[in-house]
């Protein structure tokens, strides 16, 4: 089954949190207070989506985070991407993959594979961050 992972879901949580939050800077104890989401956990997906240029940060005693693009312009794709790495159907879509398939020169569904990966990737590309807001 595919699921959106914790990091994911907790990526969205705090992105509707600053969001919501207009032009205001808000730090991640702030979001981590208000949404009960783990402080250390939150800490490293926030620093992932900077480095991302999702999210822009402030450093200081004012400092915080603050959204560097519109949610309308966020693929959920995007956000995926960064906090769990590339997302497959299956194992033999992962680019580079380390595990060998027995039927990768008899594989009977793999042209159906393929076609459904295509789909899975446009919805999540589709899907902005403005719909979770």
């Amino acid at each position: 089954m595919i699921r959106i992972s914790k990091k994911v879901e907790y990526a969205l949580i705090a992105l509707k949190f600053i969001s919501k939050s207009g032009d205001r800077v808000v730090t991640a104890r702030e979001i981590s207070d208000s949404t009960n989401i783990p402080y250390d956990l939150l800490s490293k997906i926030l620093q992932k989506l900077k480095n991302e240029n999702i999210l822009a940060s402030n450093q200081g005693s004012y400092g915080g985070y603050s959204l560097n693009k519109r949610p309308e312009d966020i693929p959920l794709l995007n956000v995926m991407n960064v906090l769990d790495g590339e997302t497959a159907i299956t194992e033999c879509m992962i680019e580079n993959h380390d595990i060998e398939c027995c039927h990768t020169d008899t594989c009977s569904i793999k042209s159906p594979i393929i076609q459904l990966q295509k789909e899975f990737e446009e919805l999540f590309r589709n899907k902005k961050i403005s719909d979770f807001v």
